[in-house]
C-alpha cells in the first residue's frame, strides 16, 4: 500500500490531465500549442529525471529518493490547488509532477523487490501492473467528472490526502537502506546527458506539431544525438558511469528483456496513437466511445498480469510470454483488415485479447530481466530500462505521426477521398505494429535459452 498507492496516484491524475486539453484551451483562453505543453512538460521532466535517479539513490538511498519524489508531487499539488487560475503555475506544477514521476516509477518496483523475495516477485509485479493499468482506464472518467461537476483545482487537491497517506506509510513501512555512494558527481556528464535527452525528446514531440517548422525539431534531434555521443565517450573512461549501460553488455538475459520491453512499449504507445485516429476519423466514434473501447484492454491486462506473474514465481517455462506476444500481434493485425461494417463488440473483443497478451508478456519480461541482476544493481537496471523504453516509445509515436500525415496526403493526392486515404494509412500502421510485435518472438526464445543455462549453472554451483 505504501509504494503502490503513490505510483497509482501518479498514473491516475496524469491520465486525467491528458484528455482535458480542449478544456484547458477554453478555460485559460490559450492556443492549442501552449495547452499541449501541459502534456509535453510532464513527459520531458519524467524522461530527464529518470537517468538521474541512480545518482540520487547513491547519495540518499532508495527509500529517501522515493519519498522525495512523493513529497515533490504532494507539495506541487497543493500549489496547483491554491494558484490554479494562473496558467504559468499550472505549467510549473505539471513540470514538477513529471520530475516526481521520473523518481517514483522506476523506484516503486525496485522497492517492492527489496521487500519480497524471488519466489513472490512475479505476483508482486502483476499486482503493481494491475494498479498501473487500471489507473489510466479510470483517469479520463475522473477528469471528466471533475470538469463537469467541479473545477480544475480539484484535479490537484484530490492528490493531496492520498499523497500524505502514502508519505506516512512510506516513512513507517519501508526499510531504510544505506547509500552505496559508488558514483562520483561529474557536472559535465550530467549536463551533456540532460541536454541530450531534452533535445531529442523535445525534437520528437515537436516534429508532429504543424505550427513548428521542420528545421527546428531536426536540429534539436541532431544536437541531442551529438551530445549523447559525447556523453558516452566521456562515460566510457569512468569506473562508475552515470548510466550503467554496461549492464547490457555483461548480462544477455537483461539485455534481451530490455530490447523486448522497448519494442513492446513502442507498440503499446503506437496503438494508443493509431487506434483513436482510426476509430474517430474512419469509424466516426465519439471521444467517449473511443475511450470506452480501451477499458477491456485495461481490465484484461490487469487480470493477466497477475496470472503471468504467478507463472514466473512457479518457475514455469517462458512459453507463456510468447503466447502473450502472439495475442498482442494478432489483435493489432486484425485492425488492419477490418471493414467499416465491423461491430463494436468485435473491436472490444480484440482490445480484450490485446489486454490478455499485455498481461502475460509485458511486465513478466521485465520481472525476468530484473531478477537476472544482482540486488545492488536493481535500481540502476530499472532506471536504464525505463529510460530506454521511454525514448523508444516516443520515437515510435513520432515516426507514426509523420508517416500518417505524409502517407494519407499522398494517397488523397492520387484521387482517393480523405477518409479512405486516412483509413489506408492507419491500416498500414496497424500492420507494421503487428509485425514489429511478432519480431520479438525470436528474442523471447533467446531469453528462455539463456535463462535456463543460468538456472542450471546456479544449481550446479549451489550443489558444489
Amino acid at each position: 500500500m505504501a509504494i503502490t498507492s503513490g505510483a497509482f496516484l501518479l498514473v491516475l491524475t496524469n491520465s486525467a490531465f491528458n484528455v482535458l486539453l480542449p478544456e484547458f484551451v477554453r478555460i485559460y483562453d490559450i492556443s492549442a500549442a501552449l495547452g499541449g505543453w501541459m502534456i509535453t512538460l510532464y513527459m520531458l521532466a519524467m524522461t530527464m529525471t529518470m537517468p538521474l535517479t541512480s545518482l540520487i539513490v547513491d547519495r540518499i538511498g532508495r527509500k529517501r529518493a522515493y519519498i522525495m519524489g512523493l513529497a515533490v508531487y504532494c507539495v506541487f499539488s497543493i500549489m496547483g490547488g491554491l494558484f490554479y487560475k494562473h496558467i504559468e503555475v499550472v505549467l510549473l506544477v505539471r513540470l514538477m509532477h513529471g520530475a516526481a514521476a521520473g523518481l517514483m516509477i522506476p523506484l516503486s518496483l525496485v522497492l517492492l523487490f527489496d521487500h519480497y523475495g524471488h519466489e513472490m516477485r512475479g505476483r508482486i509485479t502483476g499486482l503493481w501492473g494491475m494498479l498501473l493499468m487500471v489507473a489510466p482506464a479510470i483517469g479520463p472518467t475522473l477528469g471528466g467528472l471533475v470538469m463537469e461537476f467541479g473545477e480544475i483545482k480539484f484535479l490537484f487537491w484530490i492528490n493531496v490526502p492520498f499523497a500524505l497517506c502514502s508519505l506516512i506509510l512510506c516513512c513507517t513501512q519501508i526499510a531504510s537502506y544505506q547509500p552505496v555512494r559508488r558514483k562520483t558527481f561529474y557536472p559535465e556528464g550530467v549536463v551533456l546527458m540532460l541536454f541530450s535527452i531534452f533535445a531529442m525528446s523535445l525534437g520528437i514531440h515537436l516534429i508532429s506539431v504543424k505550427a513548428v517548422s521542420l528545421w527546428l525539431p531536426v536540429t534539436l534531434m541532431l544536437l541531442g544525438t551529438a551530445a549523447g555521443v559525447r556523453f558516452i565517450q566521456k562515460e566510457n573512461g569512468r569506473t562508475e558511469p552515470l548510466i550503467r549501460y554496461r549492464l547490457l553488455q555483461g548480462n544477455p538475459v537483461y539485455a534481451m528483456t530490455v530490447l523486448i520491453s522497448a519494442i513492446q512499449d513502442s507498440v503499446m504507445f503506437g496503438v494508443i496513437f493509431v487506434l483513436p485516429l482510426l476509430l474517430q476519423e474512419v469509424f466516426h466514434f465519439s471521444p467517449a466511445m473511443t475511450g470506452a473501447i480501451f477499458i477491456p484492454a485495461a481490465i484484461f491486462t490487469s487480470m493477466f498480469s497477475w496470472i503471468g506473474g504467478s507463472f514466473v514465481d512457479k518457475g514455469r517455462s517462458l512459453n507463456f510470454i510468447a503466447y502473450g506476444i502472439v495475442l498482442i500481434a494478432g489483435s493489432v493485425l486484425v485492425f488492419a483488415f477490418f471493414s467499416q461494417q465491423v461491430s463494436f463488440f468485435v473491436m472490444a473483443l480484440m482490445m480484450a485479447t490485446r489486454g490478455m497478451g499485455n498481461g502475460l508478456s509485458s511486465l513478466t519480461i521485465t520481472t525476468v530481466g530484473l531478477n537476472s541482476l544482482p540486488e545492488e544493481d536493481l535500481h540502476e537496471g530499472s532506471v536504464l530500462s525505463s529510460t530506454i523504453e521511454r525514448l523508444a516509445s516516443s520515437f515510435a509515436v513520432m515516426l507514426l505521426a509523420v508517416y500518417y500525415e505524409v502517407r494519407w496526403q499522398a494517397i488523397a493526392s492520387a484521387g482517393e477521398t480523405a477518409e479512405l486515404a486516412k483509413w489506408l494509412a492507419l491500416k498500414e500502421e496497424c500492420f507494421a505494429l503487428g509485425i514489429l510485435m511478432l519480431a520479438t518472438l525470436p528474442l523471447v526464445l533467446v531469453v528462455k535459452r539463456k535463462k535456463v543455462a543460468i538456472d542450471v549453472g546456479n544449481r550446479r554451483q549451489s550443489a558444489v
